[in-house]
C-alpha cells in the first residue's frame, strides 16, 4: 500500500473538482467547492448523530438512496443549519443548480439533483444567499478539472477556522488492478465524536458494491474521526462522505474477503491521515497528544477512557503547559465511567513508553535525570500516553489536542 505525496480526489480515475468564491465570508476567501465523477457512483456517508441536524444533511440522507450519485458540492461560511423548511429548500436548490449547470459544461451525461450530496459548513442560523451560491456553482462548474491546482481548490474553499488544507490519498493492488482513493477534510474546532465540525470527501476509482462501501467506512469513521476530540463538542452540520465509481476496473467487491479488506485497510489509513491533520490544525492547538488504552475489560471502556482524558480540559491545559501532572490523566480515566482497579492500572509517557509515572497504583517519584527527560517528553510536538487498565484485553487509541489561549480568542469572537 502506497502513500504518494501528491494527494487529493481528483487523482483516483473519473473524478473532476474545483473551488472558487461566490461571496458568502466577507473575508473574500474562498468558500465553494465541487467534486464531480463523470458516472454514476455508489456512495456512502456518516452524518452527524447531533438531533439539530443541519438542512444539507437532511437532504443527503435522502439523495443517498439515489442509483448513482454523481457530484458533492460544499459551501462554507454558512452552516444552514437551524433553518427549517427553507433551508431544506435552500439546500435541494442547490443541487439543482449543481446539476444545471455542470450538466451545462458538456463534459458530463446530464443528471439530476438527487445524484447531488449537499454539504454546509460555518455559522449556524443564516439562511444561505441564493443569488450568491447560483452565480458561484455555475462559476465553480466551469472550472472543474484535474490535478493538483483543482485539488488544492476544492480543499481551501471547504476552510472555515482551519488555518491549512487537509488532504491525503492512498493506493492499493487489488488483483491486476491499481486502485487509487483520494480525500480532502476540514475541521479545527467543534471536534469531537460521533462527527463534529469536519467535512470529509472522499473519491475512490474501486468497482465496490454499496452495502460494502457502507461497511468500510463505519469501521474506517470509528477508528479516525470518532476517536479525536479538540473541544468535546459535537457540530450539527458535518459528515464524512466516500465516492466509488468503479473506474479503476477491478473485479467488483461483492463480498467479505483479500480484496474487501485491502480496501477496507487503506480505506482506515487514509481516515486516520486527515483525522491527525484535523487534529493538528485544532484551533490555538500546539500539540497533539496520542492517548493509548491498553487492556481495558471491554472496547466500550477502552474508548470511555481515551476520550475521557483527550475532552479533559486540565489534561489538555497541562500538555499545552509541558506539564507532567499525571494525576490529571488517572483521575480522567476513573471518572470516565469504566471499570477501574487503581492497583491494576499503570501510566507510561512518551512514545516509547519513556517514563513510568504510575505503577499498579503506585506513584513512580522520578530522579533528576528522569524528570528532565518528562519535561523534555511533554514539550514534544507530540505527547504520548499510556494507559494500562490491567482489566483485560481491549484498547484504544486516541488523538487530542491543547487547550491554549488562542483556542479562547478564536471563539470569543468566531460570529463578531
Amino acid at each position: 500500500m502506497k502513500s504518494p505525496n501528491t494527494s487529493s480526489v481528483t487523482v483516483p480515475q473519473g473524478f473532476l473538482a474545483a473551488g472558487g468564491t461566490c461571496g458568502i465570508k466577507a473575508s473574500g476567501k474562498p468558500d465553494l467547492a465541487l467534486i464531480v465523477s463523470d458516472r454514476p457512483a455508489a456512495a456512502a456517508a456518516v452524518l452527524t448523530k447531533n438531533r439539530l441536524p443541519g438542512a444539507p444533511l437532511i437532504v443527503t440522507k435522502r439523495h443517498l438512496r439515489s442509483d448513482g450519485t454523481r457530484a458533492i458540492v460544499c459551501n462554507s461560511g454558512v452552516a444552514n443549519d437551524a433553518t427549517g423548511q427553507q433551508g431544506i429548500d435552500n439546500a435541494k436548490r442547490t443541487c439543482q443548480l449543481v446539476a444545471q449547470y455542470v450538466s451545462a459544461t458538456g463534459q458530463f451525461d446530464a443528471f439530476a439533483a438527487r445524484d447531488v450530496l449537499p454539504a454546509s459548513t460555518g455559522v449556524i442560523g443564516p439562511q444561505l444567499p441564493m443569488d450568491k451560491i447560483d452565480r458561484g456553482v455555475a462559476t465553480v462548474a466551469a472550472q472543474l478539472g484535474r490535478g493538483r491546482r483543482a485539488d488544492a481548490a476544492a480543499a481551501r474553499a471547504i476552510m472555515t477556522t482551519d488555518l491549512v488544507p487537509k488532504a491525503a490519498m492512498r493506493r492499493v493492488m487489488l488483483g491486476s488492478k491499481r486502485v487509487t482513493l483520494g480525500g480532502i477534510a476540514k475541521g479545527s474546532g467543534m471536534i469531537a465524536p460521533n462527527m463534529a465540525t469536519m467535512l470529509v470527501f472522499i473519491t475512490t476509482d474501486c468497482a465496490i458494491a454499496a452495502p460494502l462501501l457502507r461497511q468500510a467506512l463505519r469501521s474506517a469513521v470509528a477508528e479516525s474521526f470518532n476517536r479525536i476530540s479538540v473541544d468535546g463538542h459535537t457540530s450539527p452540520s458535518d459528515m464524512v462522505i466516500v465516492l466509488a465509481n468503479g473506474a479503476a476496473g477491478n473485479r467488483t467487491i461483492a463480498a467479505a474477503g483479500k480484496a474487501f479488506s485491502a480496501f477496507s485497510q487503506a480505506l482506515a489509513e487514509l481516515c486516520k491521515d486527515l483525522a491527525y491533520k484535523i487534529i493538528a490544525d485544532g484551533e490555538g492547538a500546539t500539540r497533539v497528544f496520542r492517548v493509548i488504552v491498553r487492556n481495558a475489560r471491554s472496547q466500550k471502556d477502552a474508548d470511555r477512557v481515551g476520550q475521557a482524558i483527550v475532552n479533559s480540559p486540565l489534561v489538555k491545559s497541562a500538555v499545552h503547559g509541558g506539564d507532567p501532572n499525571w494525576g490529571r490523566i488517572v483521575t480522567a480515566a476513573a471518572n470516565s465511567g469504566a471499570a477501574f482497579t487503581p492497583a491494576r492500572t499503570s501510566l507510561h509517557i512518551g512514545e516509547n513508553r519513556n517514563v513510568c509515572v504510575f505503577r499498579r497504583g503506585t506513584p513512580q517519584a522520578p530522579g533528576r535525570t528522569t524528570l528532565r527527560k518528562l519535561h523534555s517528553l511533554m514539550k514534544r510536538k507530540e505527547v504520548v500516553f499510556t494507559l494500562d487498565l490491567g482489566l483485560g484485553k481491549f484498547g484504544a487509541e486516541w488523538l487530542g489536542c491543547d487547550l491554549s489561549r488562542q483556542y479562547v480568542a478564536i471563539n470569543a469572537d468566531y460570529t463578531t
